[in-house]
């Protein structure tokens, strides 16, 4: 299942992480059709790498732009990856497992489809609304420069 249109953010960045991520599952399954055990595990490892990196990324922006949802968005985000961990362990011990194919085939893209269209969502309209911080000082500044010219 590739990253669709109907489930962007429309925010810039986060809707790239989130068609990256996409891009790697379908990275790893195409090495499990292949029963290429060490390129699943690349590609389990990059998924994992690029996961952190987004559940990060995303955080940091819950908190610069305080969404009142932030901890239960969190929460959703510590499960998967726990769950995460727990079949990079099964990958280890056990291999190309029918575990490890349902995982990278069906539950990772199924989860971020519904962690998309349930948590990011709201949080993508809420940042429609409110900026973090950091933008703050740019919208001021063109309100000034606008009541210069005025």
């Amino acid at each position: 299942m590739p990253w669709s249109p109907e489930l962007a953010l429309h925010h810039d960045e986060l809707d790239r992480q989130h068609a990256g991520l996409f891009h790697l599952l379908a990275a790893g399954a195409a090495a499990l059709e292949a029963r290429s055990a060490p390129e699943v595990s690349r590609a389990v490892e990059a998924f994992t790498d690029a996961m952190l990196a987004h559940a990060a990324a995303e955080e940091a922006l819950m908190e610069e732009s305080r969404y009142p949802e932030r901890g239960r968005h969190r929460v959703a985000h510590e499960v998967f990856l726990n769950d995460l961990l727990q079949l990079q362990a099964e990958l280890r011990s056990a291999g190309l497992t029918p575990l490890v194919g349902d995982w990278l085939r069906v539950r990772l893209p199924e989860w971020l489809r519904f962690h998309i269209a349930v948590n990011d969502a709201p949080f993508g309209v809420h940042l429609a609304h409110h900026r973090p911080a950091a933008a703050a000082p740019a919208r001021a500044s063109i309100r000034a420069d606008a009541r210069r010219t005025s």
